[in-house]
């Protein structure tokens, strides 16, 4: 299945524990491969306090996660972790973490 950015902006973020993370936002494409690698992620407000992630009032909280971790793609992303699992694959440091 061929899937366009424009398809898959926006489109709710699921975790294998079933909780909604957020929605997908940017992709980013390997130079050398020109395939998708990672793609941001415009996280719930509570999940964002959950990861310690960085947000306000006018701007989401905002993760990069690699496309290894998609299960599956149709109406949703189904990732292959939970909340819990992704906090453990984060950097250490909220700050750290990509802000694309």
């Amino acid at each position: 299945m061929r899937l366009s950015d424009a398809n898959l902006r926006g489109r709710t973020i699921i975790g294998a524990d079933g909780k909604v993370i957020g929605e997908v936002g940017t992709l980013f494409l390997d130079s050398a491969t020109l395939r998708v690698e990672s793609f941001q992620v415009k996280l719930d407000r509570e999940i964002a306090d959950l990861l310690g992630t960085p947000r306000s009032i006018f701007r989401q909280g905002i993760i990069e996660v690699p496309v290894s971790m998609v299960q599956s793609v149709g109406d949703t992303l189904v990732l292959s972790v939970s909340v819990e699992g992704l906090r453990q694959v984060l950097p250490a440091h909220p700050d750290a973490a990509s802000m694309h």
